[in-house]
């Protein structure tokens, strides 16, 4: 297990699957902003789509309850990824006797199986970056899960949208880059998540004060 940044919205991350298809390239300059990407470049790492079976019993060994992110360097949900590297992965967390609370992000929520129903404990989450990819949220909201969330991140233009049935949403720019940010765009996400009474999560690089860190109730044991 990987001890996560600190001041973020995960204690560890769990990586069964790493790599991936989707090189995003948010500033269109012809080079991923993919922060995984850069990083597997730096050590020489192919960042080939690959399954890790010996990563799977991870989870159980941390017995100290936690929250932990799911494939931080890949996307658990793509149709691109083996469905057999996903079932095991999905597995893995239902049976964990150890009562972490297990958060994934993706950016094709289709890939979710939408008549499984979900686990309180499993937070099911999509990226949305511009108003283009807002059917990713309504794709999630047919999924039978008691915890759903979107992240906003990177945040590149202003977004309209009806936050009803989610959980949870984060907030986050592009870091290092100049694309443009504005803050009418992060009142608008703040004013709509308040008006459903939806707690949030506004990442270090936004630069919000005051800063606003909030987090779903988690299941009790």
């Amino acid at each position: 297990m990987n001890r996560a940044p600190p001041g973020e919205w995960w204690d560890y991350s769990w990586n069964p699957i790493t790599g991936c298809k989707r090189l995003c390239d948010f500033n269109n300059d012809g080079k991923p902003d993919c922060y995984a990407y850069k990083t597997y470049r730096r050590f020489g790492w192919s960042f080939e789509p690959a399954f890790h079976p010996d990563r799977i019993p991870e989870p159980w060994h941390l017995h100290k309850p936690s929250r932990i992110f799911v494939c931080s360097t890949s996307d658990l949900f793509a149709l691109w990824l083996p469905y057999e590297w996903r079932i095991q992965v999905v597995g893995a967390m239902v049976s964990c006797r150890v009562p972490h609370i297990f958060i994934t992000l993706t950016k094709e929520p289709e890939g979710i199986n939408r008549i499984y129903s979900w686990p309180r404990r499993i937070w099911l989450g999509t990226s949305i970056t511009q108003q283009e990819e807002i059917q990713r949220a309504e794709i999630l909201k047919k999924v039978r899960a008691r915890m759903k969330f979107l992240c906003f991140e990177p945040l590149l233009g202003p977004i309209s949208i009806d936050l009803d049935g989610f959980d949870w949403i984060i907030i986050g720019k592009l870091t290092g880059a100049k694309a443009p940010f504005k803050k009418e765009w992060v009142q608008e996400l703040i004013r709509e998540a308040r008006s459903h009474e939806i707690p949030i999560f506004i990442k270090k690089n936004v630069g919000w004060r005051p800063r606003i860190r909030e987090f779903p109730k988690e299941p009790k044991v």
